[in-house]
């Protein structure tokens, strides 16, 4: 497990080691009960109706209990954001895009309940975000030579979300629809009209007004 850990904490780009630091120091703070674990469920109503803000911050580090299974789970994930992450050449970009995701699943959560942790969701929708953008770099080739395309595999998690753990259907939307939200705008509308709406405030103002 030592191993794993440093290879969380070498060479990660910033913004991921962060949050692969958060939480694995999560994990361990709730596994020695130094943090209640209840406090690390996320509630919108908790958090917008009774000043619980503090669960966003632990619901976006909160990946279970410190064992194999969680650090296995965010070594996968470190390995997945990492490529994403160095595809961005300004980390602030990145960050505003992922402060535009967490808002839409906040939003829908104040519908439905989520069935995952935030960090979970924001994990699953950066992924996606990611298939559909390199979707022609990302296609698996199967026997025979046939390419096919990534985004069959979160069709058939949240198919298996939906239909065997019997998830709601705006449950199983929070793991895509923010993402494919952000795609759109940030790649299909910039390549029909030329207009970034993904653009960070800083870039927007010194763009406008320096």
């Amino acid at each position: 497990m030592d191993a794993v850990l440093l290879n969380i904490v070498g060479e990660v780009p910033m913004v991921t080691k962060v949050w692969a630091i958060g939480c694995v120091a999560l994990s361990l703070l709730a596994s020695t009960h130094t943090i209640d674990p209840t406090k690390t469920l996320y509630n919108f109503d908790l958090v917008f109706k009774k000043g619980q803000y503090e669960r966003i911050i632990y619901s976006l580090f909160d990946y279970g209990e410190f064992n194999w299974t969680s650090v296995l789970n965010i070594f996968m994930s470190v390995n997945q954001l990492t490529v994403l992450e160095n595809s961005f050449p300004q980390k602030r970009r990145y960050c505003w895009m992922i402060l535009m995701l967490l808002a839409g699943i906040i939003a829908m959560s104040g519908v439905e309940q989520p069935i995952s942790s935030l960090g979970v969701i924001l994990h699953e929708n950066l992924v996606y975000y990611q298939m559909r953008k390199n979707e022609g770099e990302m296609n698996l080739r199967i026997l025979g030579g046939l390419n096919i395309s990534p985004l069959l595999i979160p069709l058939y998690m949240n198919a298996v979300l939906l239909f065997v753990y019997k998830g709601s259907w705006l449950q199983v939307a929070m793991n895509v629809v923010p993402a494919h939200v952000l795609y759109y705008l940030d790649d299909v509308v910039t390549k029909l009209y030329g207009v970034d709406l993904c653009q960070t405030p800083y870039d927007y103002v010194v763009g406008r007004y320096f």
